[in-house]
């Protein structure tokens, strides 16, 4: 008498709740409702400032963790739908029965006047092979079947598709975990440190170059030199849209701004000061709180009929540094430098003369690594031959199988997608096939 295994409905019972959990994992509505899900926290990101949107969404931990959630679903359903694909794709069913023709959707039955199997066959052949498809004849018990099939590489589109997408997933994930973002620049001789890079960047030049239209933005161009531990390891010239990439890294330029020179003498003493303003910088002119708050830089000052300032364009024809006199946290009134023209201040240590001197171009950067670029612009080229196969391939196949008996064809087709287009070439295939039976 066999001995009963208790521990055997419990480990099916598990199975099943295993089997049950893989399913849902891999499940494309899963996926699907993922994707989604990130595209909805990725357009609100987007709605906020960039850098905020790096840091508390793009590299948060549930972020991540969506991605990473959506990435096991994408490998799951990609690997349980590999295997049949292939199959499907490599490994068609070449040999099918009259019965089995005649249950496809699509299908006709052609009744001949010759009852020449082998003839009526190679008609057949001929006439799918000139219309492009790849054509065979197989044998089985129940006679000869001619197979044709087209544009097989179609079953493939959707397996590419989820592959990519896994790529590309993959690819966002390792940037966020090994990348950064800083922000930084200054004028020519100006150098700064990059931490999270490890190396620094000296700026050796910087100059503008003015578009033919005067109030149209200029381009700025900055000659950059990195180092690391003492060596060079770059250098180049970095404008809007032509960013210096090297080791991962890149360094974009972003904007331009402008830094005054600022003379500050004391009108009691004689002693100087040269400082170096940005706008909306200060400048603490006394220990009492009297501050000079900078609004802007203009290249070419004028007013318009409210008094409001504005710069007529980029020429520096008559250039203005515009800002806010505060005392003891008050606004006390507009101050306006003009070039080489001097402004008396008075503090509560006595007048300052404020002197603009000349001014200066000065680059901003943002350096950015993103180890995962090449990762996602393979996933990019992969999901577009994915796409491609999916939306502009129509993988089809024929049977033909000939009724000795009947002096008839059955022709069935099938493809997985445009049935009626599928309809429509099966009609015109029948045609050139009778068509040709008088020759």
């Amino acid at each position: 008498m066999a001995q009963e295994t208790p521990g055997l409905p419990q480990e099916k019972k598990e199975q099943n709740i295993i089997s049950q959990l893989l399913r849902f994992l891999s499940s494309m509505q899963l996926g699907i409702i993922l994707i989604l899900l990130l595209a909805f926290i990725s357009i609100f990101a987007t709605l906020g400032e960039q850098e905020t949107a790096v840091q508390k969404v793009y590299r948060s931990w549930w972020y991540l963790g969506i991605m990473a959630f959506t990435a096991l679903n994408l490998l799951l359903c990609t690997l349980r739908r590999f295997r049949p694909i292939m199959h499907l794709t490599f490994q068609p069913q070449k040999n099918k029965t009259a019965s089995a023709i005649s249950k496809l959707k699509v299908k006709r039955v052609l009744n001949l006047q010759a009852k020449d199997e082998a003839a009526a066959l190679a008609k057949v052949k001929e006439t799918l092979a000139q219309n492009g498809f790849k054509v065979s004849q197989v044998t089985g018990t129940e006679g000869s079947t001619v197979f044709a099939e087209r544009s097989a590489w179609g079953y493939l589109g959707s397996l590419i598709t989820h592959a990519s997408l896994l790529i590309i997933l993959l690819g966002a994930m390792y940037g966020a975990l090994t990348g950064f973002e800083e922000k930084n620049g200054g004028i020519a001789g100006d150098n700064f440190q990059v931490k999270s890079g490890g190396f620094d960047v000296a700026i050796t030049a910087v100059r503008m170059e003015q578009e033919k239209d005067p109030t149209v933005r200029p381009r700025v161009f900055s000659d950059v030199r990195i180092t690391k531990d003492g060596k060079e390891i770059a250098k180049g010239t970095v404008s809007i849209n032509q960013p210096l990439r090297f080791a991962g890294n890149t360094i974009y330029h972003t904007s331009f701004r402008y830094v005054s020179d600022v003379t500050i003498t004391s009108v009691q003493d004689g002693e100087k000061h040269e400082v170096q303003l940005w706008d909306h910088g200060q400048v603490r002119l006394d220990d009492e709180g009297t501050i000079l708050h900078l609004m802007q830089f203009f290249p070419n000052f004028t007013m318009n009929a409210d008094g409001i300032p504005y710069s007529k364009n980029y020429l520096p024809e008559r250039p203005v540094l515009a800002g806010l006199l505060i005392e003891n946290g008050r606004a006390v009134r507009n101050v306006f430098l003009q070039l080489n023209k001097p402004e008396v201040i008075k503090t509560a240590e006595g007048e300052l003369e404020l002197l603009l001197t000349g001014f200066q171009h000065a680059a901003i950067y943002s350096i950015t690594r993103n180890l995962g670029r090449p990762i996602l612009f393979s996933g990019a080229v992969l999901l577009i031959i994915g796409l491609y196969l999916s939306f502009f391939l129509n993988p089809r196949r024929f049977w033909v199988k000939y009724d000795q008996e009947n002096a008839a064809l059955f022709i069935g087709g099938h493809s997985p997608r445009h049935k009626l287009f599928l309809e429509q070439e099966l009609e015109r295939l029948e045609s050139e096939i009778m068509s040709r039976e008088g020759e």
